[in-house]
């Protein structure tokens, strides 16, 4: 199962990156805490960096590529970041950390070309980011997804970048036609429409003339909703799992899972049914994408064949030692442990497949021949974070995942 692209894990628990080549393991690095939520960041090609990712502790955006690490201040904790198309802008938003009510209205704006920063202030809350080309003039524009109230923010990124020092106000035009439960964006460059996951559904906006609008909403096609979306980058579709059944989260066994692919621009939409239990994210390559469902009876790694809206293989994988217990809380932890799941990758090269075993330290590697298994030193707790990092393959999603 070697592959030419080298594979990051996160343990951000333990505040270390590493990356995984053809057997190999190195700390690439070292002392920094990936801020979950937020995740990685992969750079589109031309960027000065190959990826990036929120340090959460050292209150710094931490750029990489194959023979450096910088570093770049930021304000923390880190909820959302996002990046223009060309890849020289990084938007950092703050959400709660290890607070229980939003208290923070700091977002940071990187340019990766000065390694510079600005920040300013916008709105207490938990806003989610895209940079998003305006439909009238093509300037890109930062905008914001906010929560209760439900609002969408459309802030130019050159005004932005011009705010003095000091942590001033920005505000950018402002409208309120959003579910209040927003959560999960997706913004496709190439026509600049921008997906937002409500209860209502896959909310649509543009920004034209510097303006938020709102061009519609698609229900989700089943019963539920998503919660977390990615951009296909060889389609431009918007790909989510809606979850549904019990609303009772100690129910989450018995929830349902529906993978759903759906055009931003038409709405026409194909779902993949899915086995019940807990999804948390999934991963994306050309044609297809993989899901890892954790159940009392057995996880397993689901590859989904989008072109014909199937599932193409359901590989089994070894239990966690300590998996969320049905009746409780599948992200509140077990017996003083952190809460554990599992994170996942595809290889854009190769297709094999990465799915971590949180607290366990190892991640299972899954390909059409069978499973083989990576030992770590930390043990991933609630999962980590999983990026294959290739230099040679084309960037869509903008946002850190």
């Amino acid at each position: 199962m070697s592959s030419s692209t080298p594979l990051l894990a996160a343990d951000h628990r333990a505040g270390v990156v590493y990356e995984i080549h053809d057997g190999s393991r190195r700390v690439a690095v070292a002392d920094s805490w990936l801020a979950e939520h937020a995740g990685f960041l992969r750079l589109p090609a031309g960027s000065s960096g190959r990826w990036a990712f929120a340090d959460d502790r050292g209150g710094a955006l931490v750029i990489a590529d194959a023979d450096s690490v910088r570093r770049v201040p930021i304000a923390i904790p880190a909820e959302h970041l996002a990046c223009d198309p060309s890849g020289r802008h990084v938007v950092v938003t703050s959400g709660l950390g290890m607070n229980e009510e939003a208290w923070t209205d700091l977002v940071s704006v990187v340019d990766l070309a000065t390694d510079s920063s600005v920040r300013f202030r916008v709105r207490t809350g938990e806003p989610g980011v895209v940079v998003a080309p305006d439909q009238a003039t093509g300037e890109p524009m930062i905008v914001l997804r906010h929560r209760e109230p439900g609002a969408v923010e459309a802030l130019p990124l050159a005004a932005a970048l011009e705010v003095g020092a000091h942590a001033p106000v920005l505000r950018g035009h402002v409208i309120d036609d959003l579910a209040a439960d927003g959560h999960g964006d997706v913004m496709d460059p190439a026509s600049g429409l921008i997906g937002i996951a409500t209860s209502r559904g896959l909310e649509r906006f543009i920004v034209d003339g510097g303006v938020p609008r709102a061009i519609g909403i698609v229900p989700w096609p089943v019963a539920g909703r998503a919660y977390y979306l990615r951009l296909a980058g060889d389609t431009g579709r918007a790909t989510g799992i809606v979850r549904g059944g019990p609303a009772s989260p100690g129910s989450w066994p018995e929830w349902t899972n529906t993978f759903v692919d759906i055009d931003l621009a038409s709405g026409a939409s194909r779902t993949v049914p899915l086995p019940p239990g807990l999804a948390f994210r999934f991963a994306l390559a050309t044609g297809v994408a993989a899901v890892s469902v954790i159940h009392p009876d057995g996880d397993v790694v689901i590859v989904i064949d989008r072109e014909d809206a199937r599932i193409a293989r359901i590989t089994p994988i070894p239990a966690m030692t300590h998996p969320p217990r049905a009746g409780r809380l599948p992200w509140d932890g077990v017996d003083g442990r952190p809460a554990q799941r599992r994170s996942i990758a595809i290889d854009p090269g190769t297709g094999t497949i990465a799915v971590t075993s949180g607290g366990d330290g190892t991640i299972h590697l899954v390909d059409d021949s069978g499973i083989s298994t990576i030992e770590l030193p930390t043990p991933l707790d609630e999962g980590g974070h999983l990026l294959w990092a290739g230099a040679d393959h084309r960037v869509d999603d903008l946002v850190g995942r």
